[in-house]
Formats: C-alpha cells, sequence, structure tokens
C-alpha cells in the first residue's frame, strides 16, 4: 500500500510542478506578441531581454526547490509509514 501512496504523491507533485512551469512559459509567446504593441519602441528590445533573460529562472528555481523538497518529504513520509498528507 505504501508504494502505491508514495507514487501518487510523486506524480501529484509532478503534476502540478508541470502547471506552474508550463503556464508562465507557455505564455511568453503571447506577452511577446502584445509587447511591441505597447507603443515604446526603444524600450522593446531592452523589455524583451528582461522577459527572456531573467524574468524565467527565479521562478525556475523557486519551482525546482519546491518540488525537491516535496518529493524528500514524500519519501521521508512514506519510509517513516506517516500517513498524514501535508499541505
Amino acid at each position: 500500500m505504501l508504494p502505491e501512496k508514495l507514487i501518487r504523491r510523486q506524480l501529484k507533485a509532478a503534476l502540478i510542478t508541470t502547471a506552474l512551469l508550463a503556464l508562465p512559459l507557455g505564455l511568453l509567446p503571447v506577452l511577446l506578441r502584445i509587447l511591441p504593441l505597447a507603443h515604446a519602441a526603444p524600450r522593446v528590445p531592452l523589455a524583451v531581454w528582461l522577459v527572456l533573460g531573467v524574468a524565467p529562472y527565479p521562478a525556475l528555481l523557486a519551482i525546482g526547490v519546491w518540488y525537491v523538497r516535496r518529493a524528500e518529504r514524500n519519501e521521508t513520509d512514506t519510509a517513516a509509514g506517516a500517513p498524514a498528507e501535508h499541505p
């Protein structure tokens, strides 16, 4: 019973992580399509560099840290036999 519970919890964490990564990164093309219409022609290249080169990395790091901690906690709880689900 415990391995199935671990697999379910890991799958849930993986799906949440995938959604958190796919949504913002999937919306980048929409943002870049709208961005040139802002009538700020001199600042558009800087804005594009900031959106593509700087903005995604803190979010990627935070999501990655969350996922690793969640996975380790799931494994620790399963190894200890703790049935309680963490929020």
